[in-house]
């Protein structure tokens, strides 16, 4: 199977996905390590629902719609007609026994710290208009670290097995059949499966999202560095992904990074989008990593990554 392995390095600010309320207080969602550190996170749920919301905002791309069935709430369940069936995958459950699901074509595992965070809090009040009662005091979680976003993207978008559908979706649909593996598989037009894909890489990549808690503040990841590899293997990109502080600079870990190139063959290539103009150089000054199947780009060469991917996945 074809997959491209996107690791992303970001630093996020504040407290954009609140794990809950206890009494006043907003916690922000974060979990202890063996080694008693801890790591606040942002969700795979959550970074997946505000690129939703950007495919809404675009306009051409309908949501699947919620609705309540046997007392959970599901989506439609038509990944042909809506985008996010289609990229995130669903679960429908039609009767006690059977489950109708779709396995997701793109994952992700979130915004994870890399180091250990020191967590703060926020004091506020809300204060009576009136001025008559006394404030109402609260406090929320906050913090400042630089994660890792991890995805994976498949070429199954726009393509479908027979079991992830039903008969009305087929019929009511213009899909190529196809039969694989002694399976019957369908496909969207291959336009409609390369529109899909560009306009998440843009929203991902170039555009960028917002995150749902910014009633304070526009709250969106800052971006160093996106790590991009191609491959028909399932090879180990996130656990060589790290970074250092260098004079005040966030570097790529440049020892990681050398033990994944020397594992890449003959047909794989490893491109590092450089948000901040900091890497290059010091790719040029370590003589291990000339002639190597690795690339650095500024970010006004995303476009680039974007129609490589979809070359890669789709359209060749």
């Amino acid at each position: 199977m074809k997959r491209v392995l996107i690791s992303i390095l970001a630093r996020v600010k504040g407290n954009v996905n609140a794990n809950g309320t206890i009494a006043a207080l907003t916690e922000i969602k974060k979990f202890f390590t063996t080694e008693g550190e801890t790591k606040v996170f942002v969700s795979g749920r959550c970074v997946k629902y505000c690129i939703k919301q950007r495919l809404n905002e675009k306009g051409e791309f309908e949501l699947s719609p919620l609705e309540r069935r046997r007392r959970v709430v599901q989506s439609k369940g038509n990944p042909v007609r809506y985008i996010d069936d289609d990229l995130f995958g669903f679960m429908i459950t039609e009767t006690e026994e059977k489950a109708r699901r779709r396995f997701a074509p793109i994952k992700t595992d979130g915004i994870v710290a890399l180091r250990h965070c020191e967590i703060t809090r926020d004091f506020g009040a809300r204060f009576d208009p009136s001025e008559k009662e006394n404030p109402s005091p609260f406090e929320v979680e906050v913090a400042d670290f630089i994660g890792q976003n991890n995805w994976i993207l498949t070429e199954n978008i726009g393509r479908f097995e027979e079991q992830e559908l039903v008969r009305e979706i087929i019929q009511a649909s213009n899909l190529e059949e196809k039969e694989e593996n002694e399976r019957k598989v369908y496909y969207l037009p291959q336009d409609e499966r390369e529109k899909r894909l560009k306009t998440f890489l843009e929203i991902l990549l170039k555009e960028r999202y917002t995150f749902p808690r910014s009633a304070t503040g526009m709250h969106q990841p800052q971006y160093y560095y996106a790590v991009v590899l191609p491959t028909r293997r399932l090879l180990p990109l996130f656990a060589h992904i790290d970074y250092v502080n260098k004079n005040g600079k966030i570097l790529l870990d440049m020892d990681k990074l050398r033990d994944l190139v020397d594992l890449l063959n003959g047909e794989e290539k490893v491109t590092i989008i450089d948000f901040e103009h900091v890497i290059g150089e010091e790719i040029e000054k370590r003589d291990e990593f000339k002639s190597k199947p690795i690339e650095i780009l500024k970010p006004q060469q995303i476009d680039s990554v974007i129609n490589e991917i979809t070359n890669f996945l789709i359209s060749a």
